[in-house]
């Protein structure tokens, strides 16, 4: 049974200026600019009112919630009957660069789901937005929040949702073998260590699928460089081609986590995508998993016993316990494309969508926070671990650090990465090869 849990969301999303983002349960990377330009100006819209059905395209990367996003449109459409929702599901690993090839190439999708920060700059630049500042449909959202999700002073997106990103773990086992929540990045590993001396599997990875493995290098990485090395515009300097992978010890810092972590990881974690990481925790015998709150739904349905008995702390990407606080980025938000000729249709999917009613469904069908102000909060029992870090405002947003960086760096280093783990490479011959990646396709 579901204990309702109160998190301090209005309060938390005050104390956070949330911008950048990587996942959806998604990849972080940078993506280039859409090669198509475009124009901002308005084009007729079709009436929803005049009693001729209108139906709109809406694209997200919200893939693994299929079945969450149709109920929410289907409540959507129950209450618009004029209205249809051509709803399209892309996988995250795809999703931008099908975006991307269909605006570029005037198909035109209605409403689709960006990154807030530098995807939504991208898009924005290229004159494929519909400026949505000081629309009615904004007003529950609080004002810092629109602010932070916000591009040159003004408001693309409509903010969706939010997510913790922090560590499962099960608490039967962790009970049963003695080990307390690791709050240093030293004591997780040892926790790690105990589990797998007693037979079992101390993490699931599914790093088939390419965003779960760009976890690290966009998440601990810029964690590591800005407060452990107190390097917060490392990844700024790295556009501008003034610093290299090899100028921040954090570079090195994350590799040696990510190899630890390989090395206590599942069997063929290269082979095991996502969804397999999940059906493995989910069977009871594995320790823990690094992951947003994106499988809750999935956990639920495949072992409710592990669902209410499993815990949540947030992932500890350093050795100093203060510096160890709750990750919390935004998700998925919303855009209308400055082509549609349903624009009014399309406003009254993102003002359904705003409402505390759309909210609450967006957190009932995704378990995910909503921004909508006074929607519930009862996500799972293992969220209610991380209540202290909302009601203390002991959270940090990585992707900050992120935000100016366009580079797509994250695939070479994913690949090299993979090197590194066969043993075909070294962690310094890595960090050379990354470097003359840089050179050779940016500077």
């Amino acid at each position: 049974m579901k204990k309702t849990v109160s998190l301090g969301v209005g309060a938390a999303l005050l104390t956070l200026s949330l911008a950048a983002c990587g996942s959806g349960n998604g990849n972080d990377e940078a993506q280039n600019t859409p090669s198509a330009s475009g124009s901002a100006s308005a084009s007729p819209s079709a009436s929803a009112d005049n009693g001729k059905p209108v139906t709109i395209t809406f694209m997200h990367f919200k893939s693994d919630f299929t079945d969450g996003v149709a109920k929410i449109v289907e409540q959507f459409e129950s209450e618009n009957p004029n209205i249809k929702v051509d709803v399209q599901p892309v996988k995250y690993d795809d999703y931008y660069t099908l975006l991307k090839t269909k605006l570029a190439g005037g198909d035109v999708v209605d409403v689709f789901t960006l990154n807030a920060g530098a995807q939504t700059k991208l898009f924005s630049d290229g004159g494929y937005l519909e400026e949505l500042t000081g629309k009615p449909f904004l007003a529950d959202f609080d004002e810092s929040v629109l602010k932070a999700q916000s591009t040159d002073g003004k408001n693309f997106i409509l903010p969706l949702n939010a997510n913790p990103i922090a560590v499962f773990y099960n608490k039967k086992m962790f009970g049963d073998l003695g080990i307390q929540i690791p709050r240093t990045y030293d004591a997780m590993i040892a926790a790690a260590q105990k589990i797998k001396e007693a037979g079992k599997t101390p993490f699931a990875l599914g790093w088939k699928d390419p965003w779960t493995l760009s976890m690290w290098l966009t998440r601990d990485m810029p964690s590591n460089s800005a407060l452990v090395f107190n390097q917060p515009d490392f990844f700024e300097k790295l556009e501008t081609g003034s610093a290299k992978f090899a100028d921040n010890p954090a570079t090195k810092v994350m590799l040696e986590h990510a190899q630890q972590l390989f090395d206590l990881g599942n069997k063929d974690q290269l082979g095991v995508d996502y969804n397999g990481a999940v059906d493995l925790f989910a069977k009871g015998d594995v320790g823990m998993m690094y992951m947003g709150t994106w499988p809750l739904a999935d956990i639920q349905k495949k072992n409710p016993e592990l669902y209410d008995n499993m815990g949540y702390f947030p992932y500890p990407f350093s050795n100093d316990e203060s510096l160890n606080k709750l990750e919390f980025n935004p998700d998925a938000s919303l855009a209308i494309s400055s082509k549609s000729s349903h624009k009014e249709a399309a406003e009254k999917f993102l003002t359904f969508l705003a409402s505390k009613e759309g909210g609450d469904l967006v957190v009932k069908n995704i378990n995910t926070l909503s921004y909508v102000k006074g929607t519930d909060t009862n996500i799972a029992p293992a969220v209610n671990d991380l209540k202290p870090y909302f009601d203390k405002g002991e959270m940090y947003d990585s992707q900050l650090y992120l935000a100016k960086t366009t580079i797509d760096w994250g695939t070479p280093f994913t690949q090299a990465m993979q090197k590194m783990f066969f043993k075909k490479s070294t962690i310094d011959q890595a960090i050379q090869e990354m470097d003359a990646w840089v050179a050779k396709n940016h500077n």
